[in-house]
């Protein structure tokens, strides 16, 4: 049934856009602008005109500000968007870095990673954290089958990528993935060339982590048509934490070819992660062992043993993609899988923050307390472990995804009503297995299946048992409307079906058998223009609607049917201009986004993380960046965002989202005459509250407890590139690199996870913290053949 408030946002939603359309005959067109039937394929190394869309990077004239900006909008934006170039990420991005470490320069960006260059790390932009915004590659939505969540370690380094697109918004009808509203962070290939060469990098730098890429471009073979590339990248390190070793080893490849009126493209990659579990540390931890401390030593005593805390993942992605004409139709399908397993069952201590040898009094897990449905609990002796067993847990999440995107777009001719109408279909089917069962590590054995009175024999012995399945549907239509000659206005309607059918032998928190289904539907409007005020200048603005379903998470309950699970729904408006020149790049956006349900994770009395409705939330602010060239080669660049997210109604009314700094500012200077390049870029993160928000005592005091201060980062890249190979016939281009990354070894606190509810002060095993890694310094020797 629709609620009267529902009926009453739609309304007002509707409304505006009434509005927005008659007012702004001068607006925003769609920044998607298609490339159904487009190549991939770069034919030569000449600069694009700097009013084509991908005139970013190394398609830009050299030493233009286009060229060198670490970020910049699109002349063809509908929403906020921050390009970054292939040449960004090849001279300025630190060796081996994953994909977040590509975008920490855009407006509101937030991310860090603890253990330095290699291992998984975090994002977000204007409070959204991740799963509350889309992670694609090639176009392809990806991310954890719980919620749409990521592992950037496992996934894509940033070797494999040829540009970073941050779109903060939701896009048009048809920009498909779980959490539009939040925005797209788009991962994109390396272009194919139809001339055969390649790349290859090593690089070394500080805590020994160590990186390799290799990329081979066979070009056109032959007179065949096809066109391939393979890509290669290995990493290493021991870890800014102690203990924080991690070691990678990625494979891609993909190829094209043109049939007729139609071009083939098929990809595919595998990778590979094996790493030791460090986690964040208590502040009794930070007191005895320091800011590199992650848990973990060599004490096989104790639960922080390395031997104990360990895993390894799977990735792999392959997709098909056809495209091209029929008749007066221009469609693209792209058919794909994607998958995430662990080869075997990852390593966990049950409590890493209990620190010491375990005893009756200090860790020991000899009973587990399974709860009742009346709030009570039952505690079951387990038998044969003993008081002083280090007690842990094995753990296994395994899913495929199987999707296909269907576009298809046609140029009509009506005069005034000229456009192009675009529909298509994304479908994906996902399975999921996740296992989490306790183990003896002293005894090596796991805890038995008991045969009591209890109404599930599991419950002792699972954290969690669980099959899941996710069947998704998006149809969507849009109508790119040219009016007059550069303005576009663009209505579009999505309307998703999102089903999770979720099946437990043992629930996690509850340790109940649940079998539960639900599908969650919504019509999600949307409008854009844009205008083109002269080729240099454009002018955007936006309105829609956003939607994402539940997590998982809030099935770990007893009834899900009674537990008032809900959608989180949003009403995004934006508006911003452009401005682009040779000289130039320059844009500036502001932004409101009201979201409804917003999920909040809490913490339960046993420790377990679940889902609960935090109320309504609404986000504010304004982002600006843009470069400026002093002179060919030499550009000045400057990002910042002024965040405003707070509640605005429920539980935590006026209190802030958790991880939504205040601001975020970036200053520096880029140099590239063609033989010597370089940058210096001091990024600045305004203070927030941790990962559960600004929180308060049972009191209703609010308390600082996991209040971030803000921070500051420098990082200094120089290098140089010789042509003494190609001189001596042997190859291209050779580079050489040094980079500093944190050159002034800033050690601020990057998170405190937990809840302070009832706390008085930080002294206690509740509250965890992260923080920068320090300096780190890198080299990196390249080969161009």
């Amino acid at each position: 049934m629709v609620t009267r408030q529902v009926l009453a946002r739609r309304a007002a939603l509707y409304t505006s856009i009434s509005m927005f359309s008659l007012l702004l005959a001068s607006g925003a067109a769609n920044a998607q602008s298609s490339n159904i039937g487009s190549v991939d394929v770069q034919s030569n190394g000449a600069a694009l005109p700097l009013s084509a869309p991908l005139a970013v990077g190394s398609k830009a004239p050299a030493g233009s500000a286009p060229a060198l900006a670490p970020s910049q909008g699109s002349l063809n934006a509908i929403e906020p968007v921050s390009v970054i170039s292939d040449k960004v990420i090849h001279d300025i991005i630190p060796a081996g870095g994953d994909y977040n470490e590509t975008a920490k320069y855009t407006p509101g960006f937030l991310s860090n990673n603890t253990n330095g260059l290699l291992g998984d790390s975090k994002s977000g932009w204007r409070g959204y954290s991740d799963g509350q915004f889309n992670v694609t590659f090639d176009g392809i939505p990806f991310g954890d089958a719980n919620d749409p969540t990521h592992h950037s370690a496992a996934y894509f380094p940033s070797a494999f990528l040829g540009s970073v697109v941050i779109d903060r918004g939701p896009g048009a009808a048809s920009q498909v993935g779980y959490a539009t509203f939040g925005g797209t962070m788009a991962l994109n290939s390396i272009e194919l060339s139809d001339i055969a060469g390649g790349h290859i990098e090593s690089s070394f730098g500080t805590f020994n982590t160590r990186n390799t890429a290799v990329m081979v471009q066979t070009g056109e073979i032959g007179s065949t048509g096809v066109r391939a590339l393979f890509e290669y990248s290995n990493g290493f390190t021991y870890g800014a934490l102690t203990n924080g070793k991690v070691a990678t080893n990625q494979f891609l490849a993909k190829a094209y070819k043109k049939l007729g009126d139609f071009t083939l493209t098929v990809f595919s990659s595998f990778g590979t992660e094996n790493y030791n579990n460090t986690a964040s540390i208590t502040y009794p931890q930070l007191l005895a062992h320091g800011k590199r401390y992650g848990a973990l030593n060599t004490n096989p005593l104790t639960q922080q043993f390395v031997g104990y805390n360990n895993s390894q993942k799977q990735t792999d992605m392959e997709y098909v993609d056809l495209a091209g004409g029929i008749g007066n139709w221009r469609i693209d399908n792209k058919v794909y899988t994607y998958s995430y397993t662990y080869p075997e069952l990852q390593n966990n201590g049950n409590d890493q923050t209990v620190e010491g040898l375990i005893s009756a009094s200090n860790g020991a897990v000899t009973q587990v307390s399974i709860p009742t449905i009346t709030g009570g609990k039952t505690k079951v002796t387990i038998p044969g472990v003993a008081a002083t067993d280090v007690v842990g847990y094995i753990k296994n999440n395994n899913y495929r995804a199987y999707g296909d995107i269907f576009k298809a777009e046609y140029d009509v001719h009506a005069g005034i009503f000229s456009g192009t109408v675009r529909t298509g279909l994304w479908v994906e089917h996902i399975d999921n297995t996740r296992l989490q069962e306790y183990i003896d590590y002293t005894t090596g054995q796991t805890f038995p299946t008991l045969t009591s009175a209890m109404s599930n024999s599991n419950q002792a012995s699972y954290k969690l048992n669980l099959s899941s399945r996710i069947t998704n549907y998006q149809p969507f239509v849009e109508y790119d409307w040219q009016p007059i000659a550069g303005l576009t206005i663009t209505p579009g309607f999505k309307f998703e079906a999102f089903t999770r059918d979720h099946n437990a032998l043992v629930n996690q928190t509850t340790l109940q058998p649940e079998n539960f289904s639900k599908t969650y539907t919504a019509n999600l409007p949307f409008l854009a223009a844009r205008y083109k005020l002269t080729p240099e200048l454009s002018v955007y603005a936006q309105a829609s609607e956003g939607y994402l379903a539940p997590t998982v998470s809030a099935f770990y309950v007893f009834d899900p049917q009674l537990a008032g699970i809900k959608p989180q729904a949003t009403i995004n408006y934006q508006a911003g201009t452009v401005y682009k020149t040779g000289k130039i790049t320059a844009d500036f956006d502001v932004y409101q986004v009201t979201a409804t349900n917003f999920p909040v994770t809490t913490l339960t009395s046993t420790g377990e993380t679940i889902y609960t409705n935090g109320g309504t939330a609404q986000y504010r602010g304004v982002e600006a960046e843009g470069s400026y060239s002093v002179m060919n080669g030499l550009s000045v660049y400057g990002s910042g965002a002024l965040v405003g997210a707070k509640y605005i109604s429920g539980q935590y009314s006026a209190q802030r989202v958790g991880d939504a700094p205040s601001y975020t500012g970036v200053a520096g200077v880029i140099y590239d005459d063609g033989h010597f390049f370089g940058s210096i870029l001091q990024k600045f993160t305004g203070d927030y509250f941790g990962s559960s928000g600004q929180m308060q005592r049972a009191s209703n005091t609010v308390v600082g407890l996991n209040h971030v201060k803000a921070y500051n980062t420098t990082d200094l890249v120089v290098g140089m590139r010789l042509d003494t190979a190609e001189r001596f016939g042997v190859g291209k281009t050779a580079t050489v690199k040094l980079g500093v990354y944190n050159a002034l070894d800033h050690r601020n606190t990057t998170e405190i996870a937990g809840k302070t509810t009832g706390l008085t002060s930080i002294n206690n095993n509740s509250l965890t913290y992260t923080f920068l890694p320090g300096r780190t310094i890198y080299g990196t020797v390249g080969f161009d053949f």
